[in-house]
């Protein structure tokens, strides 16, 4: 036998072996895949619950926002001088007409004087004409043009009595002259301030809702207002707005408070609840809530045929006893303990709050 024959010989029985172990190794890892029969378990897993139903409740708006006046003024001059006086301090309550910035005078009380002579001399000649005519001396002409002259004295008389009344630049409402703006010696123009102006009776506060919400609000309507101190005044709304605003899509509100004798200031955070109505509401611990797999807020509870189910739920408010929510049947039964733990679809044995075994 030669030297090929011998080596074809040997490749022949190399590749045969390899075919041999390949086939052995395949039938060992096949049956290693085979799964293995499991005994299903058939006792359903406990499930700690009690019993809720729901109640009327009724549905409260909640939105934060801000105090501030009923009005607020910036006081201004009418006209031009140097300031000479400013009587009242900032702070302080004060009654229409009080004189809060007083400017020089100057000329105009002369001015008032002299229209005020031209006047008299303008009755006088009336008078006469007046006379004249009567008595068939003068023609009526001159009477009339007497009477237009006494006019227009008149009329100079009331403007140099409205200029010299400018001089003094006074409150225009009952209220509290919050900021003063100029001091004596500054030189006011038309239109430059005297100072802040504020009425606090009553007391407004301004919050921004929802589009949902502002549909179901009108004036009139009555509810309370909490400050950050805790103290709580009753509300009547007497402001809707009707156009959103641009950037939020959100509507103005404003509720007067009854605060009586009691000072609040303005521009401190209010919480302002108005009631909307009445529905069935269930309560809960908050602690129930949980998500579904698709990101809904809800609770899972256990239905008749002792199923898992998710009920998806909306908090219409938040007291110290709980969460009101509405989306529950009722009654359920609540699963107190393992929510997230229980899918849904899941047989289970509830057992009442408080008999769960160990």
């Amino acid at each position: 036998m030669n030297r090929s024959v011998k080596i074809a010989i040997l490749i022949f029985a190399g590749l045969l072996a390899w075919f041999v172990i390949r086939s052995v190794i395949r039938g060992d890892i096949s049956t290693q895949h085979e799964e293995p029969r499991i005994e299903k378990n058939t006792v359903a897993p406990q499930a700690v619950t009690y019993e809720a139903s729901a109640q009327t409740h009724g549905i409260r708006l909640k939105a934060k926002g801000l105090t501030a006046p009923d009005k607020s003024v910036t006081v201004k001059a009418g006209t031009a001088g140097n300031v000479i006086s400013t009587p009242v301090r900032e702070g302080t309550h004060v009654s229409r007409g009080t004189l809060l910035c007083g400017l020089d005078v100057e000329a105009r009380a002369a001015r008032l004087e002299e229209a005020e002579a031209r006047r008299d001399a303008a009755r006088i000649d009336f008078e006469a004409a007046k006379t004249l005519a009567e008595k068939g001396l003068a023609p009526a002409n001159n009477e009339a043009a007497a009477k237009a002259a006494l006019d227009a004295a008149e009329a100079s008389v009331n403007a140099a009595r409205v200029e010299l009344s400018k001089t003094q630049i006074r409150a225009p409402f009952d209220g509290i002259f919050e900021t003063r703006l100029a001091e004596a010696g500054d030189y006011l123009s038309p239109g430059q301030p005297c100072g802040t102006m504020v009425d606090m009776d009553p007391v407004i506060v301004a919050v921004e809702v929802a589009e949902a919400n502002a549909g179901q609000l009108s004036t009139d309507m009555t509810g309370t207002a909490r400050l950050p101190s805790g103290q709580t005044y009753p509300a009547r709304l007497r402001y809707v707005s009707r156009t959103a605003n641009e950037g939020t899509r959100t509507f103005l509100i404003e509720a007067e408070l009854d605060t009586g004798e009691d000072p609040v200031a303005a521009g401190i955070t209010a919480e302002l609840f108005i009631p909307m109505g009445d529905v069935p509401a269930t309560l809960i611990s908050p602690g129930l809530l949980t998500l579904s797999d698709a990101g809904d807020l809800g609770v899972r509870y256990v239905d008749d045929q002792s199923i898992v189910r998710f009920a998806e739920v909306k908090v219409i408010d938040e007291t110290p006893e709980g969460a009101w929510v509405t989306g529950l049947p009722s009654p359920a039964r609540l699963i107190s303990i393992g929510q997230d733990y229980l899918a849904e679809g899941v047989e289970v044995r509830p057992v009442p709050q408080g008999g769960a075994q160990p």
